[in-house]
């Protein structure tokens, strides 16, 4: 049942859907997430790199400032006030942005991704930078004491202490010299958060292109897997379109229509219940022709019974008494054989009337509880002598447990001596065989069936063996068969058969229980 299950079609439409929806979600929790990295990357560059890539290039242009004028402006200035206040200025200025770099890179120590490690590095460039700006605080004091001004160098006499003048020239000299090495390596800092802002960047735009591609790639994959799901779909419903024309079919009139039984589960059992709704409105069509003819038939044998039994029975008298004037005339054997053969062909015409009548004038069933062994074992033992006169043995064969059938004994004794009958004829045609009769339990009934091992039926006259006038001997009158498959069906049972190529004939009465 479980592998039946996986076959249905709402099963296959379902995982068809089922697929469709899992490309699409996993498509957009992959597109989603990767927009948020990209979101959080933009983020990051806007605010952690960009600032401090303008802070780093602000302070390598500060600390350029700062060195010019040391070297150009500083002895040019008109007093040590205003050295010390611009000095100061600058120094703080610095500061400040040495402070906001080292701030923001202390922030980005806990991002993911190489962030991180990536600002450590930054600030372990940083921190030198810090401790040589520190290292800067005593050669800015001895400057600041008394700067190598141009006026204080060049006044007669000299207004400022020549020793201490000396300090400061010294000092000036080697902030010089600290000064171009900061340079140095604030550009370097600039330049690294630069190239790192810029390859962040790169691979923004490197990342925006790979998702744009993999969004057309997952789009197109999921229409392609779209539209594969809906030729599936169509694949799978096409038996409904043979079920529909199949119907059509049947609705005019072509009842041996059946259908192709393979499919999707769903479509599988409503094309078997549609083949058996066709058997059973094609048996009920046939039933229904059955029983118009068999009316037809029992009104003709009727009015023909009427009409010819009465002048068979005088012609039959009278070839008896020519019979006799000519045996006591001495009249010639040859007529009186010719009156012997009417007579013959009279009681023939009489036997086939009676048969008519009696399938015109069929009573209704009175239906009682009976046993079907009894019925079986008396009628063999009434037919076996003559079966074995003509070479056919006859076997007889009950299951264990029959229990009683409703059945009208007399009717179906005729039925089932018609069938022993035809069994034995078909079974002498070569020259001798064997008929079995065989009882036993169904399951909503009880069973009977005559077998034979005779050349068996054909083909194209089983569908029609129990229509009258349809015989398979030469010269019979075809009702035989029609009359027991009356009599079993107005008994609310049903008269079978099958037939094998070469293989006999078994027919199956099947009467309900008792």
């Amino acid at each position: 049942m479980a592998l039946t299950a996986g076959r249905t079609l709402s099963s296959r439409v379902l995982a068809g859907f089922v697929v469709l929806i899992v490309v699409f979600t996993a498509t957009m929790v992959w597109i989603v997430s990767y927009m948020n990295d990209l979101r959080s990357e933009i983020a990051l560059i806007r605010t952690s790199y960009l600032p401090l890539t303008v802070t780093s290039k602000n302070l390598a242009v500060q600390q350029r400032d700062l060195l010019g004028y040391l070297k150009e402006e500083l002895p040019g200035e008109a007093t040590p006030t205003v050295v010390a206040r611009r000095l100061g200025r600058m120094r703080t200025n610095r500061q400040g942005l040495l402070d906001q770099l080292h701030g923001t890179l202390v922030g980005m120590r806990a991002m993911p991704r190489g962030h991180g490690p990536a600002a450590q590095r930054q600030l372990d460039k940083l921190a030198g930078i810090e401790r040589a700006v520190v290292a800067l605080d005593s050669p800015y004091q001895r400057l600041l004491l008394s700067p190598p001004l141009d006026r204080t160098v060049k006044s007669d006499p000299p207004r400022a202490d020549p020793v201490k003048l000396t300090e400061a020239i010294r000092a000036r000299d080697s902030l010089l010299e600290a000064e171009a090495r900061l340079i140095v390596s604030l550009t370097e800092l600039a330049d690294s958060l630069r190239m790192r802002t810029e390859r962040i960047a790169g691979n923004l735009e490197h990342n925006a292109r790979r998702l744009r591609l993999f969004t057309g790639v997952m789009g197109v994959i999921a229409v392609a897997i779209g539209l594969l799901i809906t030729t599936w779909v169509i694949l799978s419903l096409r038996p409904l379109g043979r079920l529909n024309s199949a119907a059509r079919r049947i609705a005019a009139g072509d009842y041996a229509s059946r259908i192709d039984e393979r499919g999707p589960a769903e479509v599988a059992d409503l094309a078997r219940e549609f083949n058996a709704m066709g058997r059973a409105v094609e048996e009920r069509q046939r039933e229904v022709v059955r029983a118009e003819r068999l009316a037809a038939v029992g009104k003709m044998a009727a009015m023909i019974t009427h009409e010819v039994r009465n002048p068979l029975s005088s012609i039959g008298l009278n070839a008896e008494l020519l019979e006799e004037e000519l045996a006591a005339l001495n009249a010639g054997d040859e007529a009186r054989q010719l009156c012997h053969a009417i007579g013959r062909e009279v009681d023939r015409l009489t036997a086939i009337t009676e048969e008519y009548l009696t399938f015109a004038r069929l009573p209704t069933p009175r239906l009682a509880a009976g046993s079907v062994v009894a019925l079986v074992d008396d009628l063999a033992r009434f037919v076996k002598d003559d079966l074995a006169s003509r070479g056919v043995a006859l076997s007889v064969d009950h299951a264990a447990e029959v229990p009683p059938a409703r059945l009208d004994e007399g009717q179906i004794r005729q039925s089932l001596m018609n069938l022993v009958r035809n069994a034995a004829e078909a079974v002498g045609s070569r020259g001798g065989g064997h008929v079995w009769i065989r009882t036993r339990a169904d399951d909503d009934g009880v069973v009977i069936e005559v077998a034979d091992d005779g050349p068996g039926i054909a083909p194209e006259l089983r569908d029609r063996l129990f229509d009258p006038f349809v015989s398979t001997k030469d010269g019979g009158t075809g009702l035989g068969l029609a009359l027991s498959h009356q009599i079993v069906r107005d008994h609310g049972g049903a008269l079978t058969v099958a037939s094998p190529p070469g293989a006999g004939a078994t027919f199956t009465i099947r009467l309900p229980r008792a």
